[in-house]
């Protein structure tokens, strides 16, 4: 009977995360409204973590970005994230803001800047925990890599895809990851 017990506990606890939902999680925006991951149930939802400098390789980045956000617009949120570590810092924010809302349309989120490295211990935000930490979303144990790095996330909000940031891939492959 004991035998019997442990077993049935532990395909109970099988699937358990201490980790909770994705959509258990919100930001804060760069314009201050705050956003409940919960809205995006039944969407996928795209993570990814912006670059903090205006270069033009980080612009084609973003406006390749939009594009893809645009074509899935009815399926899928895309939230954009600066990283504190990552070379974002508060005082940035009055030259990011118009700088991403020019290449973003106004249907992606961005938030507030976050510290996304699992490095970063007790700073890092919980949203980053749960991404980063297979406790969490049960799939992947990763570091951020950087700027670029993309987090994608079923309509069941199951964390099902992370890309690097070295992974500056084709819009076709976004597209295909997105289906």
């Amino acid at each position: 009977m004991k035998l019997l017990l442990v077993i049935l506990l532990s395909t109970a606890m099988a699937g358990f995360s201490d980790g909770g939902s994705i959509y258990d999680y919100s930001i804060t925006t760069i314009e201050s409204q705050t956003h409940s991951l919960g809205e995006y149930q039944g969407k996928k939802i795209l993570i990814m973590v912006l670059p903090a400098s205006q270069t033009a390789d980080d612009s084609a980045y973003l406006q390749k970005m939009d594009s893809v956000a645009l074509a899935n617009s009815s399926g899928m949120a895309v939230i954009g994230i600066p990283s504190y570590e990552d070379g974002y810092n508060d005082s940035l924010l009055t030259t990011l803001q118009p700088f991403y809302r020019s290449l973003l349309d106004t249907s992606i989120i961005i938030s507030q800047g976050m510290y996304t490295h699992q490095s970063s211990d007790s700073l890092q935000n919980p949203l980053f925990n749960w991404l980063t930490h297979v406790s969490g979303n049960t799939h992947f144990e990763q570091e951020v890599g950087g700027a670029g790095e993309m987090y994608f996330i079923n309509e069941q909000g199951e964390l099902y895809g992370v890309f690097g940031p070295e992974v500056r891939m084709s819009t076709k492959i976004l597209n295909r990851m997105l289906q």
